[in-house]
């Protein structure tokens, strides 16, 4: 995640160096950003002890629509996004077609367990912009699952210690959709996204949703 992070940062470093050489019309047209942001899951499993920060991100890119001349534009593009799930459990079987968090024995350290899930997004915004740079923008965002893994790093006895990543998690939605809010000045928003899908298939345990809650940083 640190890694990726750096990557991130880097680009928004190169985006924002390229968007002082074009010019201010191709801007009102084009946004690219990236959100950083935390989970808070809802709907887990009353017996699991999920963590206070379950990182997550988006890249984007839209096109934006301007009403005329007035501050109000409507914006329309494609994106990526991540989301995890830190928890006190591990799923031992993701092929299993009953989905079954196992706790993580008190007696075991362990440094990580996670669900991780990417989606390919449509994000949707009506967006307000004023000449004083205060944006406000609401919007929807719908998404196609494709990746998932469940990771674990840390004891399996007291002794032998393990580094699992398994793929493909099974049972798992295959399109995600929710409302997403930002509010700011300048490059700088903070952002929200409220999931209206499930993370699982009706009938898999407990099906959990996300709140995000965050920043985003839009050079342009």
């Amino acid at each position: 995640m640190k890694k990726l992070l750096i990557v991130l940062f880097c680009l928004l470093f190169v985006s924002n160096s390229f968007s002082q050489m074009i010019s201010e019309s191709t801007k009102k047209k084009f946004s690219i950003g990236v959100d950083l942001f935390s989970d808070i899951w809802f709907d887990v499993p009353s017996s699991i002890s999920q963590r206070t920060i379950n990182k997550g991100f988006d890249i984007f890119g839209m096109y934006n629509y301007q009403f005329g001349k007035s501050n109000f534009s409507f914006a329309i593009g494609a994106g990526l996004g991540t989301h995890n799930f830190f928890s006190d459990s591990k799923i031992e079987d993701v092929s299993s077609d009953s989905l079954i968090f196992n706790i993580i024995a008190d007696s075991l350290s362990y440094k990580k367990s996670k669900i991780s899930v990417t989606y390919l997004d449509v994000p949707l915004e009506f967006r307000l912009k004023t000449k004083g740079k205060f944006k406000m923008s609401l919007g929807f965002k719908a998404g196609y699952l494709i990746n998932s893994n469940a990771k674990y790093k840390g004891n399996i006895t007291k002794i032998k210690k393990v580094k699992e990543k398994r793929k493909d998690i099974k049972n798992l939605e295959t399109f995600r959709y929710g409302a997403t809010f930002r509010i700011g000045l300048g490059g700088f928003s903070l952002y929200g996204y409220y999931s209206l899908s499930k993370l699982f298939k009706k009938g898999q345990s407990n099906e959990m949703y996300p709140v995000s809650i965050g920043v985003t940083f839009m050079p342009f």
